[in-house]
């Protein structure tokens, strides 16, 4: 093989491993994660680019907690996921 050939051999094979370093990126923002809640509250997604997609509380749980204690449940397990990078 002559240079130009070299070299146009290795431009694909770059421009393959962009193309699928990308194909890995997006698909890693769109996967999703579910957090539990402390206390077995409930749950809550996140896609990979922090996005917040559900909430599920479980009633039964819920209904003995007072807003106040709730509130703090609900923000605990919202920072454990910022630190865990789960929330951007």
């Amino acid at each position: 093989m002559n240079h130009e050939d070299d070299l146009y051999h290795l431009a694909k094979e770059i421009d393959a491993k962009v193309e699928s370093a990308k194909e890995a990126s997006s698909a890693a923002a769109r996967a999703q994660r579910t957090w539990r809640l402390p206390g077995e509250i409930g749950t809550f997604t996140t896609t990979g680019t922090g996005e917040l997609v559900d909430v599920s509380l479980n009633p039964s749980v819920v209904k003995s907690y007072s807003a106040a204690s709730l509130s703090r449940k609900l923000l605990a397990g919202i920072q454990r996921a910022e630190r865990e990078g789960g929330i951007a």
